[in-house]
């Protein structure tokens, strides 16, 4: 090949190269855009989907604020520079705790600790729920403290059955546990792991007892 079909060669692939990577933050930002329409639309308190008068085990806003966080996921790692730039704007707590939980779901070492804090202390069940969901699979050894106090969450709804049988179920404590299941550890609280440790002591001091006993 010719030095003059080599340069040729290489300004194509520059060329293409460039053009490539030019347009994919482009289509990011288009891509954001709407999601974060979404995401007001999910925080607006005039939002009747949003509303938890009625007994549902998951209501319409938590399964679109799953949606939308998946969302966020499919784009990858490149649409952080665009969630990020959007927090400091918002001026709703609400929306920014979401976004914060969308860039920590992203890897955002900045974002895991208050994604952490809402999950456990927010008044937004909504927003706690998402905030666990993307933290589920964030490989971080400091969540296992946090998903234990989670196991303590006070958020729960009833079962949308009719009948007698209706009973309490806690989200945050379900996903936590399956977080904390999913990093082969039991899913427990703190307290209730303490309990289980004494038991244990308890149990392993009267067998001993029991083989001094029959040793005599």
């Amino acid at each position: 090949m010719s030095k003059d079909h080599l340069l040729t060669a290489a300004v194509i692939i520059l060329i293409t190269s460039f053009t490539l990577h030019g347009r994919k933050p482009l289509i990011l930002h288009h891509e954001w855009h709407p999601i974060l329409e979404a995401v007001r639309h999910e925080c607006d308190p005039a939002n009747v989907d949003a509303d938890y008068s009625f007994a549902q085990k998951t209501l319409p806003t938590e399964r679109k604020r799953a949606a939308l966080l998946q969302r966020c996921l499919n784009l990858g790692p490149g649409l952080l520079p665009w969630i990020k730039d959007s927090i400091p704007r918002e001026s709703d707590e609400e929306v920014r705790g979401m976004l914060t939980a969308f860039a920590a779901a992203l890897g955002d070492a900045d974002s895991i600790q208050p994604t952490a804090r809402a999950m456990n202390g927010h008044d937004f069940p909504a927003l706690k729920i998402t905030a666990a969901k993307a933290l589920l699979p964030v490989r971080d050894p400091r969540l296992v403290d946090w998903f234990r106090r989670a196991m303590n969450d006070w958020h729960f709804v009833v079962n949308g059955d009719c009948g007698l049988q209706r009973e309490q179920f806690y989200p945050v404590r379900a996903i936590a546990a399956k977080a904390l299941m999913m990093r082969n550890l039991p899913p427990e609280s703190y307290d209730q792991m303490h309990v289980r440790i004494r038991s244990e002591q308890l149990e392993r001091i009267k067998h001993l007892e029991r083989e001094i006993l029959q040793s005599n």
